[in-house]
């Protein structure tokens, strides 16, 4: 007789579709394979379910969360509503949140607000793209090749603290009037996150991973495309995030002073006519186009990164 193991009910291994189990003070069985489909099943089945239970708890909690923020909103605009009512604000320097909302509805019907967003949302776009390819590159680089950043890091460090506004004059006389100076601005307020992200992602990679890949012999390039990019996009991403909001701002800076369309023109434009209706109307547009990209990069962040949501 065979003899037994010393763990009660142990799987102890298995031969295709059968699995072996010894029992206490019994022989070793091995269990057929219909037997061991149907254990199988029944596992996938508990961590579906688990997967199911997790998944509505998920949504749950973020139909908690948006109705709160709802009920935030609702509170500050009855609040905002009732004060205009009752003439404790003066609507001609802050109109009532009705005004607004009719103020809207005529800039979107005879496109004025349409082709002022466009225009901002097409100079924020390139600039943007522009900071994250050299911000990724540059932050790639600098943070693999250490002897390189040496030399170059200190020069980024020097011109990261200067505002974006700063730039403004120096973006006119080389660009002029125009998109391009936006575009400069742009990318000048978005180039640092995105750099400085990538480099510290890059430079405090586990290097059991890096060791592995070379063990398994990857070369340089499958190397940084594989394992570095992808082991470091956790990091990366807060970075992209945090520079297409701050390049949003810089181009409503910017066409403030250096742009002949845009929501910051528009803004400009209503304030000396006094028209505060549209000077808020635009405002309130540019948080909630800020507030959409942020939700989209958020979502595309969850897409690419699964494994992050997984971990939390």
């Amino acid at each position: 007789p065979m003899p037994a193991t010393k763990e009660p009910n142990a799987v102890t291994g298995s031969d295709h579709n059968s699995r072996r189990v010894s029992l206490r003070g019994s022989r070793v069985l091995d269990l057929p394979p219909a037997v061991t489909r149907v254990s199988d099943r029944a596992q996938n089945g508990a961590d579906e379910l688990k997967r199911a239970a997790a998944g509505r708890k998920f949504n749950a909690e973020r139909v908690r969360v948006v109705w709160r923020s709802s009920i935030g909103f609702l509170v500050v605009l009855g609040a905002w509503q009732l004060l205009a009512t009752a003439g404790w604000i003066n609507e001609v320097l802050l109109p009532s949140p009705l005004r607004l909302l009719e103020t809207f509805f005529e800039m979107s019907k005879d496109g004025t607000l349409a082709r002022h967003v466009t225009a901002s949302i097409e100079r924020v776009m390139v600039g943007f793209l522009l900071a994250a390819l050299v911000g990724l590159a540059c932050g790639v680089v600098l943070g693999w090749f250490r002897a390189l950043s040496e030399f170059v890091k200190p020069v980024i460090e020097a011109l990261r603290p200067i505002p974006p506004i700063a730039w403004t004059p120096i973006a006119i006389l080389w660009f002029g009037i125009g998109n391009a100076p936006s575009y400069f601005l742009v990318f000048i307020g978005a180039v640092f996150p995105v750099f400085v992200n990538t480099f510290a992602a890059v430079r405090n990679i586990d290097r059991t991973q890096i060791n592995a890949a070379l063990c398994l012999g990857a070369g340089p390039r499958m190397v940084i495309f594989d394992v570095l990019i992808p082991a470091s996009l956790p990091v990366i991403f807060p970075g992209l995030r945090i520079a297409l909001g701050v390049g949003w701002m810089c181009v409503v800076a910017a066409e403030l002073i250096a742009a002949q369309s845009g929501l910051g023109y528009m803004i400009q434009q209503s304030r000396m006519l006094l028209q505060t209706q549209q000077v808020v109307t635009g405002m309130i547009t540019i948080g909630i186009i800020g507030f959409a990209m942020n939700s989209l990069m958020t979502l595309a962040e969850r897409r690419l990164i699964p494994w992050r949501e997984a971990e939390k």
